[in-house]
């Protein structure tokens, strides 16, 4: 690890608790960068989050704080294994201080940290790409994004096709309602089930997931809402009614059609548009959407990431791997990806002429390459 990095409450032995508070330091830095963020969500930021995460900083001989980089915790479906996982956030630099090597150096130790705890990548939401491709991070997931206008609200609420009025609170048999803490068992039942059939990754949606998903979205005034068809969940989705958003819209692939205008009149009729963001590819039918580079992601464990890797085209691949951060993914390479998953093997003592049967690649390259999996990642922190 870089000798001005730091982890905030190593050597404390004393349990979770010391940690946290221990973690509050960096909590300064995280509102002076990041002052879009409200208060009340860095409040459940930092007595959340930051309760189970861990964060690297680079500190000054007054153990000031001027660089961080928080690792957030989460279990991740990949390719139908449970896999730990580090979603890499509030990545900061003091204003006075950048352009001095300290982001490289907080990503570097992070990422050999992981390495060294064998995960297969790690994944990050970009101010901008620009930012992390030369550290080798690439797109991994894009979220479609969609405006609702006037005239297709005014649609829902009278076309006698979609089956709904201003009167009614369902859409034929589909309706949608604030999710409680008692719904929280079916729901993650229904979200295994749907997601596993929409992405090969995804992170894992559980009761302690949707517990933090609700605190979180709470605290900007918004909720957690199910789509139910009868008694049953068949989809739900997180939104701010106030301002008319809503994302991360999973809805069982029957009933799509019919929950289209069930979320419109959620809403409620209103001149004003609704924005969607994450919401099934057979809705853009009703509105204009856009593909938006969302996340972007970058293989940590070389090995451990091919062996869990499950495609279904069969392929070969022989490599020369250069890896600026992770000294452990260089070297000469012979990987082999198949449906059952993949296989490894460094080559070592190859003549000047067996070399040249290796095409060169950086560990960016090698991630777009071998990435081209179905993903589904819409978390915030």
């Amino acid at each position: 690890m870089d000798k001005c990095v730091k982890r905030l409450g190593m050597g404390i032995t004393s349990g979770k608790a010391a940690k946290a508070v221990e973690n509050q330091r960096a909590r300064k830095l995280y509102e002076e960068i990041f002052d879009e963020d409200s208060p009340a969500f860095v409040d459940y930021y930092f007595r959340v989050k930051a309760a189970e995460n861990e964060i690297f900083v680079v500190e000054n001989e007054k153990q000031e704080i001027l660089a961080t980089l928080h690792l957030n915790p989460y279990k991740m479906m990949f390719c139908g294994e449970k896999a730990k996982t580090n979603y890499i956030v509030a990545v900061a630099t003091r204003a006075d201080c950048r352009h001095q090597g300290m982001m490289r150096s907080l990503l570097q130790a992070s990422l050999q940290e992981m390495y060294r705890r064998e995960e297969t990548f790690t994944w990050l939401m970009p101010a901008a790409e620009a930012i992390y491709r030369p550290f080798g991070f690439r797109f991994i997931y894009e979220k479609n994004k969609m405006t609702v206008t006037a005239d297709v609200l005014q649609r829902a609420e009278t076309d006698e096709n979609w089956q709904i009025h201003s009167d009614q609170e369902v859409s034929g048999d589909i309706f949608c309602e604030e999710a409680k803490k008692e719904d929280l068992a079916e729901l993650a039942c229904f979200a295994e089930k749907q997601l596993s059939k929409l992405a090969e990754v995804y992170t894992v949606h559980d009761i302690a997931y949707f517990e933090q998903r609700m605190q979180e979205v709470e605290c900007e005034g918004g909720s957690l809402i199910l789509i139910r068809k009868e008694k049953e969940i068949c989809g739900y989705f997180l939104a701010l009614k106030k301002d008319r958003e809503a994302w991360e819209i999973v809805v069982e692939d029957a009933v799509q059609k019919k929950a289209f205008p069930a979320v419109l009149h959620w809403f409620g009729a209103s001149e004003e548009k609704c924005t969607f963001t994450a919401f099934p590819q057979i809705w853009e039918q009703y509105a204009q959407s856009e593909n938006v580079p969302a996340i972007m992601g970058r293989i940590v464990h070389l090995e451990h990431f091919v062996c869990c890797l499950k495609i279904k085209k069969e392929q070969e691949w022989k490599i020369r791997l250069t890896d600026s951060l992770i000294p452990e993914n260089n070297g000469y390479f012979i990987i082999k990806t198949g449906i059952e998953g993949g296989s490894l093997i460094r080559v070592e003592n190859l003549s000047e002429k067996e070399k040249k049967m290796f095409c060169s690649m950086d560990i960016g390259q090698l991630t777009e390459e071998l990435f081209r999996l179905p993903v589904f990642l819409n978390e915030v922190v």
